[in-house]
């Protein structure tokens, strides 16, 4: 175990950029930590770290090396889950990389419902935009990823995927709340509340916009999903959500949502994954199946809607 504290140091120094900063973390002295540092790339016979005025930051080499030394973490993680599951009590730690309109409703109350039954498991749920999801998957930083939309799907090992048809969110007494569908025309004449152009409900939204000849031009644009919807529920306009955020949030019972119409917009693709061939920890393999059949039986309960 004395190797894989050596990796700990060198993973925390990367993550830091400083000396200092992952002396601190670690709970060690400055100097100390660098000793070690050193001693490993003295080892290593080659230097891992270039040092500047700010901090230390990877080379080349190191890029290599903070690889290997994730896949050491997570295999060692993976062990230490299997041992614990063969006595009957599950331990571990489960992380999460989530696009931002996923994880604030829809997984919180699955994690809880699984640390009911399995108090010993421990959770780290991060939400980012999609390539930030999927470089945190390709370097070992989450064990699963539940995103809308992937950029590209070469990392990962699909466990679930599900449609998704985009539904309109607005106030109770919106003028467009008597209609039963819409037209995307109707949206963009309503202060459209959008994301950034980049995220996976914009792709869509711009895509079908083209298709129409319609400009796409949003009243208001943030990356904050639950600000969006609670500027909808003010009535300042019209946001979007997908129809398993929306069952998973029936507390919002202040907005009302109607569909688009058939053939209006293209749907989209919520996916749960794992880095492709990777063995994942009992722990984080329970909750990914969880994740699945919730999913499944989740979009049962969801009226179809015929497929552009």
């Amino acid at each position: 175990m004395r190797h894989m504290l050596a990796l700990k140091y060198v993973d925390a120094v990367a993550r830091a950029g400083s000396i200092r900063g992952a002396a601190e973390v670690l709970a060690i002295t400055p100097s100390a930590l660098n000793r070690r540092i050193l001693a490993i790339e003295e080892e290593l016979d080659i230097e891992i770290f270039e040092r500047h005025a700010q901090g230390v930051r990877l080379n080349s080499a190191g890029e290599l090396f903070i690889h290997h030394v994730r896949a050491q973490m997570a295999d060692l993680e993976r062990v230490r889950s299997q041992i614990a599951d063969l006595s009957g009590v599950r331990i571990g730690h489960v992380r999460i990389a989530t696009t931002k309109e996923i994880g604030g409703r829809l997984l919180p109350r699955l994690i809880q419902a699984y640390r009911a039954d399995f108090p010993g498991v421990t959770f780290s749920l991060h939400a980012y935009d999609r390539g930030q999801v999927e470089q945190q998957l390709h370097n070992l930083e989450a064990d699963i990823v539940v995103m809308f939309q992937p950029l590209r799907l070469a990392d990962m090992q699909v466990i679930s995927h599900q449609q998704q048809h985009l539904s309109v969110a607005m106030a109770a007494d919106h003028p467009l709340a008597a209609q039963p569908e819409l037209r995307l025309v109707d949206f963009l004449e309503h202060n459209p509340l959008l994301p950034p152009r980049g995220e996976g409900i914009r792709e869509i939204v711009e895509a079908a916009c083209v298709k129409k000849g319609l400009n796409c031009k949003p009243t208001i644009e943030s990356d904050d999903s639950a600000l969006l919807r609670h500027l909808a529920r003010q009535g300042a306009g019209l946001a979007l959500d997908l129809p398993l955020t929306i069952s998973a949030s029936p507390q919002e019972s202040e907005l009302v949502y109607r569909p688009f119409k058939a053939h209006e917009i293209e749907p989209g693709f919520l996916f749960v994954g794992q880095l492709h061939k990777r063995n994942l920890p009992v722990a984080a393999r329970k909750f990914a199946d969880q994740l699945r059949e919730m999913f499944e039986r989740e979009m049962e309960r969801l009226p179809q809607i015929e497929t552009p």
